[in-house]
């Protein structure tokens, strides 16, 4: 199980989502310049919310831990199974999505009033004319993930995790042409965007189906629930599942808890939360995407797999952790300057830029958690235990809710996202503990967390000097913020290079390769 090779994969993994994720940020920019943190900005943050839930429940994270490991098992032992597994697998899949899809769309007035419990009026109508729109993308996304769940177990990294590039593209198609219209109201950019998000789901799954035919020989489903290996994906399905549902609802939760305090609220969560999921897409899911594969190779659990294993998350979480750190110091070091760079102008001015700027620093505290729970909860998928991870899921939400609850009050928005964060860490210790039991340690004493301390105070000092004399010389607001990330981010990297925290020639060198 060679760390090179999952090394290499999480730099494909990573450089598919660079794109997808930037290309998203710019999506983001737009929806922001034209609607800011208006009623129909929450409205459509509200819907999309809505459509990620089932999403996420049938997509990617669930069918990946179910269906990557047998996939994989029968790949080796060839013969056609993994092929004909695959098809009965988009068999299974295909109905259930269509359902849900459809339920959806019909009972949208009820989940948009589930997910705007502070909406009313024509708030409240829009966000249901706007689910009607994207629910039906949830049954395109899920054929995404099954595409997705092929090709990378055969290492086709790249391409699932850029093709989501059309579907940012669509939407900012839609949104800008929408604009050029005289007489446009913020509604009816709103319900553009959802249109182009429809489009371009169809796209990014379209994109796929070449090369996963070329690699299954055929994109005809198999209907065959009795195939031995379709009911052993299905009987690890319902731990995924589980984890999956109880995080879906508790975003649910948290939705309609920030729904409560009043316009731009829910959309100032948003665009935090589009922010923080570039780094955390990069090293939790992309390291956990290119691991699951190569972790899930391999017969008995041995000594010498318990020690493979160990040797392989160690040297994930050595790459995942430093950058997780960095990376969290930058958002509470910078955010305003993060925040300015990449969604300031138009109808999004000074004072959203100050009202996503505290939710983005409370999202910093999760990411570290969240990016290192990726790859423990990856390690028990590959040793087949996917319902114990459901469980620790269950306590987080619990935690979770619990904390923002209390926290609602005082703090608002950034109160809700704290809960949230008190339940990622709670999670990380107990996927530890049970990683630990399972092979014998968890490869953290491969994060040298002195040397990384001091490489953020360099970045956060950095930071704080680099605005200070910005102020001091009036600087144009986004140059002022062009170089205190600048410094910060140079600082951070010279630093982590000097203190032996990562290898950034051998960074560079397998970038290179």
């Amino acid at each position: 199980m060679p760390a090179a090779s999952t090394a290499r994969g999480g730099l494909l993994v990573s450089a598919g989502i660079v794109a997808s994720r930037l290309v998203g940020l710019v999506r983001q920019r737009v929806v922001a310049h034209h609607l800011g943190t208006s009623d129909a900005a929450d409205a459509l943050a509200a819907a999309f919310r809505v459509g990620n839930i089932t999403q996420n429940l049938l997509g990617e994270g669930a069918l990946s831990a179910s269906f990557v490991p047998v996939y994989v098992r029968l790949r080796e032992g060839g013969g056609g199974r993994a092929s004909s597994f695959a098809r009965a697998a988009l068999g299974a899949l295909l109905p259930v999505a269509f359902a849900v899809s459809a339920l959806g769309v019909l009972a949208a007035p009820t989940l948009a009033g589930l997910v705007g419990s502070g909406f009313t009026g024509d708030k409240l109508a829009l966000t249901a004319s706007l689910v009607r729109v994207l629910f039906p993308m949830t049954g395109v996304l899920v054929a995404a993930a099954w595409a997705l769940g092929v090709l990378t177990s055969h290492r086709r990294l790249f391409l699932p995790y850029a093709a989501p590039v059309l579907w940012s593209v669509a939407q900012i198609v839609a949104v800008v042409i929408a604009a050029s219209r005289r007489g446009v109201t913020r509604e009816g950019l709103a319900m553009a965007v959802a249109w182009g998000a429809l489009a371009g789901a169809l796209l990014q799954v379209l994109v796929m189906l070449g090369p996963v035919r070329s690699l299954l020989g055929s994109l005809v489903p198999r209907f065959d629930l009795d195939d031995p290996a379709v009911r052993e994906a299905a009987s690890k399905l319902p731990g995924s599942l589980l984890g999956r549902g109880v995080m879906q609802l508790s975003a649910l939760i948290d939705t309609a808890m920030v729904g409560t305090l009043g316009a731009g609220a829910l959309a100032s969560v948003t665009y935090a939360q589009t922010i923080y999921l570039l780094p955390m897409a990069l090293l939790g899911t992309g390291e956990a995407a290119a691991a699951l594969p190569e972790l899930s190779r391999g017969a008995a659990l041995d000594d010498a797999r318990k020690a493979a294993l160990r040797a392989s998350l160690g040297a994930s979480l050595g790459r995942v952790v430093p950058l997780a750190a960095g990376a969290t110091t930058a958002f509470l070091a910078t955010g305003t300057e993060i925040t300015t760079l990449l969604l300031r102008g138009g109808q999004f001015n000074q004072t959203s830029t100050h009202d996503v700027t505290r939710v983005l620093a409370a999202y910093a505290l999760a990411l570290p958690a969240n990016a290192a729970s990726r790859m423990l909860a990856t390690t028990c998928y590959a040793l087949g235990d996917t319902s114990r991870p459901a469980r620790y899921a269950t306590a987080r939400v619990a935690v979770s809710t619990a904390c923002s609850l209390a926290l609602l009050g005082p703090l608002g928005a950034p109160g809700v996202v704290l809960g949230s964060v008190a339940g990622a860490w709670v999670e990380l210790a107990l996927l530890a503990v049970l990683v630990r039991d399972k092979i014998g340690g968890t490869g953290a004493s491969r994060v040298p967390f002195g040397p990384l301390l001091a490489a953020c105070a360099v970045c956060a000092s950095l930071g704080g000097i680099a605005r200070y004399f910005a102020v001091r010389a009036e600087l144009n607001v986004y140059v002022s913020a062009a170089l205190v990330l600048a410094l910060a981010g140079g600082g951070f990297a010279a630093a982590c290079g000097a203190l032996g925290v990562v290898d950034v020639r051998a960074v560079l060198r397998r970038r290179g390769r």
